[in-house]
């Protein structure tokens, strides 16, 4: 091949390249949503003919002549129940098929940073009203759309949602009614993008979403040795700080033991409940960048009771509940509480991560509590931090 072939052939291979169009995926005016499947509970010879609890979520569907789906603009599919931690950012290697949360690790049109908030663990969606679907489907690894039509067929929920340009949505379906066991859908538009948080305060609201007549009527499975696992409609909560060692010894941060913060009210309606905080580095003797292992301890009471004045012992005593707590912590440590979660691997609820030139840099969080039927969640949003330098 001569001199003048090879440049004709270099020539046609440049052209060709900046002739290429890549599309991008646009939305000029998003609104920002995640989903969490709140639906668990087992299926029995009693309760067979219910739906599964395993969905796929459809926005603006197309429906055949039958009423069943064929398409959607928005599908998401092999949605399963909702993990303890909702993390504060998708986990980008993840290439498990079902999925804890919508969109989970779907390939999907992320949310930005916004007002310093990561709201990556949200897709983009066009603002304005949608149809939205909830189906329930098989547990299989066949995507929706290829199902037979007769396993496509079983919608549980269906609705109109309208959704405002740029902001945040954390959708939900939940039980209604725990005898009926009637889903629903519920909608809250977050305010955390709007309100003015301190960058040194870690923030926590508390939400009681559980199905109406569960405190009364409801069992709790698999958890005959453990006490405390219910709570009422109405409890107030207290929270503790503790310093955990290498070793899982905690030790009480002082000042910020029992420490009331306000009340849990069960309910279904929309509202964004009050935010409390507590301090970043509350332990004076933090160097200010990394606070150190760490563990947030939350105490629900009854109104008849305080802090001081808890007459349950937790795991040995049953207070019929009127009492239970929740410990998010760091990595194999979990103390003796009825409800441990583990969170961030080093600090709980505060995201520790390797950022400018320190390997470990803490940073405050806004969190979100949900008791749903027996459980409790943790949803974290984490704010924009530095990137770590080398």
């Amino acid at each position: 091949m001569n001199n003048r072939i090879i440049l004709l052939l270099l020539l046609w291979i440049t052209v060709g390249t900046a002739c290429r169009k890549t599309e991008y995926t646009n939305i000029e005016e998003p609104a920002y949503l995640r989903i969490f499947n709140n639906l668990d509970y087992n299926i029995t010879v009693d309760n067979k003919e219910a739906p599964q609890p395993f969905l796929t979520f459809l926005m603006d569907p197309e429906l055949d002549a039958d009423g069943i789906p064929v398409a959607a603009k928005t599908t998401g599919d092999f949605l399963d129940k909702r993990a303890a931690w909702a993390r504060p950012y998708p986990d980008a290697v993840n290439t498990t098929l079902f999925q804890t949360e919508y969109p989970g690790s779907a390939k999907v049109l992320a949310g930005p940073v916004l007002n310093g908030y990561d709201l990556s663990s949200w897709a983009q969606i066009p603002s304005g009203k949608h149809r939205v679907m909830f189906v329930s489907r098989p547990i299989s690894q066949v995507p929706f759309f290829q199902l037979p039509k007769d396993l496509r067929r079983q919608v549980i929920i269906d609705t109109v949602v309208d959704f405002a340009s740029r902001e945040v949505y954390t959708m939900h379906v939940l039980e209604k009614d725990w005898d009926t066991k009637t889903p629903d859908v519920y909608v809250r538009k977050e305010t955390f993008i709007h309100q003015p948080f301190s960058d040194s305060l870690v923030y926590v609201n508390f939400y009681n979403l559980s199905a109406a007549g569960f405190f009364e009527r409801g069992k709790v499975r698999s958890t005959a040795d453990i006490n405390n696992r219910k709570i009422r409609d109405t409890m107030n909560v207290y929270y503790s700080l503790s310093n955990v060692s290498e070793q899982n010894q905690q030790t009480p941060v002082a000042g910020h033991t029992g420490v009331l913060m306000g009340a849990v009210i069960r309910a279904h309606d929309p509202v964004v409940r009050p935010y409390y905080s507590f301090p970043l580095f509350p332990d004076t003797s933090a160097n200010k960048i990394y606070t150190g292992r760490g563990a947030q301890t939350f105490t629900f009471l009854s109104s008849a009771y305080t802090y001081e004045n808890n007459p349950f012992l937790q795991h040995m005593t049953e207070s019929n509940g009127r009492f239970t707590e929740l410990r998010v912590g760091p990595d194999k440590f979990t103390g003796f509480v009825a409800f441990p979660m583990v969170a961030d691997f080093l600090t709980g609820m505060v995201v520790t991560i390797r950022s400018g030139k320190y390997l470990n840099r803490s940073f405050a969080t806004v969190n979100t509590v949900e008791y749903v039927n027996g459980k409790f969640y943790l949803m974290t949003i984490q704010r924009k931090y530095e990137p770590p330098v080398y």
